[in-house]
């Protein structure tokens, strides 16, 4: 890891300071090794440690020697690939981590747990590091030619199909779709003054994916603003799903209706954001920017 410049802990004890910093906080971690080590450390200098750990990450990870062992690339009959942003505090502004995940296949352990099959996640500050990353990889490791890409995002900036069409480059075939869960709170934040439409349109949308019902539905929710909700906030609102709705009608096409030879392997982003956000945000903290980098590459 390139750590012989700090004398004072040797690799192995470095090492066992970033897996405790994972899922302690650098105050935790340093009470942590004081109790259990022979040698005392400070949370500031757990800190540093974990600046240095992500600097030499993400150089090992942006290398361009990184994939010279690769011989031969993997051919897959489909990849799942998502992606999506997570705002968290920083001490100067608030900052925003990206992360993009990539799969083979999703396998059933029990009724309530199911496991990734080859998977990789690309996390960083910059969007760019993290798309370049993902880039990368998909390009050194496999041969896409044959190959059907599911994506599946919020389609926010760098999250779009044509985001996912640049990380992906020459593919069989790539089907991108729109996360029901943001569709959802979409749906319900734009209509919170009419809830009794919202589950209608949620219907007519997602699971009968009918656009002529659709836009009936939002032409009879204009007529019904009258009276006390007859307001300039409701009207824009309605505008602004609508015309959400058409931007993105292509990509809402529900999984069952596309007619594909494939599982269904794609929604499991947000509950992998877990290890991250635990560890990130909530307890006060308030992260720089190199600090949010080294322990996110850490995490990874």
């Amino acid at each position: 890891m390139g750590y012989d410049k700090y004398k004072r802990y040797s690799v192995l004890a470095v090492r066992d300071i970033l897996q405790v910093s994972a899922v302690a906080t650098y105050r935790n971690t340093a009470l942590a090794v004081n109790t259990l080590s022979c040698f005392n450390i400070s949370h500031s200098q757990v800190g540093k440690l974990i600046v240095q750990a992500g600097k030499q990450i993400k150089a090992q990870q942006q290398s361009e020697e990184r994939y010279n062992g690769i011989t031969q690339k993997k051919k897959v009959p489909v990849l799942y690939l998502e992606g999506d942003g997570v705002v968290i505090k920083g001490t100067k502004k608030r900052l925003e981590f990206h992360r993009y995940q990539v799969c083979e296949d999703i396998i059933n352990l029990s009724k309530t747990r199911r496991k990734r099959v080859q998977a990789k996640e690309f996390v960083s500050l910059s969007r760019l590091d993290a798309l370049q990353e993902i880039k990368a990889y998909l390009a050194n490791a496999y041969d896409l030619s044959d190959t059907l890409i599911i994506s599946n995002a919020d389609g926010g900036a760098g999250y779009a199909k044509k985001d996912f069409d640049e990380i992906v480059g020459y593919c069989k075939q790539h089907e991108h779709f729109l996360d029901v869960f943001y569709l959802n709170k979409k749906i319900k934040d734009r209509l919170s003054f009419m809830p009794a439409m919202q589950g209608k349109l949620i219907s007519a949308v997602e699971f009968k994916y009918d656009r002529h019902l659709t836009d009936v539905i939002l032409d009879t929710i204009e007529s019904n603003l009258v009276d006390e909700l007859n307001t300039p906030e409701n009207h824009e609102n309605l505008k602004r799903l609508r015309s959400y709705l058409h931007r993105r009608w292509v990509d809402i096409k529900p999984f069952k209706m596309r007619h594909l030879s494939v599982i269904k392997a794609i929604g499991c982003c947000e509950s992998n954001h877990r290890k991250y956000t635990y560890r990130v945000k909530g307890q006060g903290k308030y992260w720089s920017e190199n600090g949010a980098e080294g322990i996110l590459r850490v995490l990874q």
